[in-house]
């Protein structure tokens, strides 16, 4: 670690991580878990590029960009309407309704009941269509940001690369940021996507 950045070890491991439940290459959710938990580690990596980067530069105007963004979608999932928005394996019943092909299949997104009683654990409820497609465009304008301003085809996107190999290494925690937001974008889309169609499905069979 590079003497003298204070987060430096912190943004690495908020970048491990993420790739704990987020395979950011190949776009799919590997493990159940809270999104909003996963926004706030990202906490770690802004400060560590605001220690690098030279203030009023215009990286560093970006990355407050970015952070703003993000915390516009986590404060949309931690005390808005998708409070406590979690991954969670989907239900088996429904997974035979769906055909072989329908991507991340496997995977549901849920939230809170906010009208549940307080003194009873929260009631978990799927997310609808609607509330997947504003959650997928929060994303992908965020997504879109970041392509305009910097460029994210700086290494394969489909591979992991190890921060070592930046010559740059602020390059690499933009490139981790976009992976991040990139996979998200696309899981948001596929679960929108699959809710329509089990939607769809469900009402045939009604």
């Amino acid at each position: 670690m590079a003497e003298g950045y204070e987060f430096e070890e912190f943004a690495d491991m908020a970048v491990e991580e993420l790739r704990s439940f987020i395979d950011t290459e190949q776009q799919i959710v590997t493990e159940e878990h809270n999104l909003v938990d996963k926004l706030y580690s990202w906490d770690y990596i802004f400060q560590h590029l605001d220690e690098r980067l030279p203030k009023n530069s215009k990286l560093h105007k970006l990355t407050s960009e970015i952070s703003v963004s993000l915390i516009e979608i986590r404060e949309l999932v931690r005390t808005g309407e998708l409070q406590g928005l979690r991954i969670y394996h989907e239900e088996k019943a429904l997974l035979d309704v769906l055909e072989k092909d329908v991507e991340h299949k496997s995977w549901r997104a849920v939230k809170q009941d906010t009208e549940w009683e307080e003194d009873i654990e929260k009631q978990a409820v799927r997310l609808h269509k609607d509330e997947l497609k504003a959650l997928h465009s929060g994303f992908i304008s965020l997504m879109r940001l970041m392509k305009s301003k910097i460029n994210p085809a700086l290494k394969d996107l489909t591979v992991s690369n190890e921060k070592q190999k930046f010559k740059i290494t602020e390059e690499y925690y933009f490139l981790q940021i976009y992976k991040f937001t990139r996979a998200y974008e696309r899981i948001f889309r596929h679960l929108w996507r699959k809710e329509k169609t089990l939607l769809r499905k469900l009402k045939k069979i009604v």
